[in-house]
């Protein structure tokens, strides 16, 4: 699956999950909301680490480069 998700976006996805997932697993808030922020932790670090975004993907959204040579796209 090619990749929708760039790098600027990446690094800020990433650390928002790992602030988002350090909070839910500390206990800080109620069971709720910890699994809440785990659940959207946990979606934001799959998306960080694959570079692939469902949700950009229905919306058409496209942050990853795009090189004319598509030398960034690996195969």
């Amino acid at each position: 699956m090619k990749q929708n998700v760039g790098i600027l976006d990446t690094a800020i996805r990433s650390v928002l999950a790992l602030i988002m997932l350090a909070i839910a697993f500390e206990g800080l808030y109620g069971t709720t909301a910890s699994i809440i922020l785990a659940v959207i932790g946990g979606a934001l670090f799959y998306t960080s680490s694959f570079g692939v975004c469902y949700i950009y993907k229905l919306l058409g959204i496209d942050t990853y480069p795009n090189f004319k040579d598509d030398s960034y796209h690996p195969e």
